[in-house]
């Protein structure tokens, strides 16, 4: 298996970053405000807020998949091509990702996931921490992973 390259994202990276979440949007949204929210020209406006940290994974130059979180440790964005799944490509970027996110010595993790990446976030040592909820017309299960610290 070929090593992704995982690099920050920025915003000449936008199309690129849509086209790869654009298959999922149906697994996420609940309504027109929620599909607009993934449009290029809204994830744009993920690179004014400081709080976001936002990444590609590149395979031979495409961008195959992103992920972002929002500090300290919110799962934001983590998507990645249905011909890459499957292939360890995404675990690859969830170590990635984890390691970001500990930098900033949480407790938890959390995300929001959708249906189809319950069960992904499971083996990644998440649990649910409430029933399924719909905000801003995406409908996600809030996820949690408690960390442990050694003393």
């Amino acid at each position: 298996m070929t090593k992704l390259k995982i690099r920050p994202a920025n915003i000449n990276d936008v199309e690129a970053i849509a086209a790869v979440i654009a298959p999922f949007v149906d697994d996420v949204i609940s309504s027109d405000e929620g599909r607009e929210r993934f449009k290029p020209h809204m994830l744009k406006d993920i690179f004014q807020r400081p709080l976001i940290h936002y990444f590609v994974a590149e395979m031979n130059g495409e961008i195959v998949g992103n992920l972002a979180y929002i500090e300290p440790s919110h799962v934001m964005h983590y998507f990645l091509k249905a011909e890459y799944q499957g292939q360890g490509y995404g675990r690859q970027m969830w170590s990635f990702l984890e390691h970001e996110i500990l930098k900033n010595d949480p407790d938890i993790i959390t995300v929001n996931s959708s249906f189809f990446a319950l069960e992904i976030y499971k083996k990644f040592g998440f649990e649910v921490a409430s029933e399924s909820t719909k905000n801003w017309g995406i409908q996600y299960i809030p996820m949690k992973k408690h960390l442990s610290h050694p003393f």
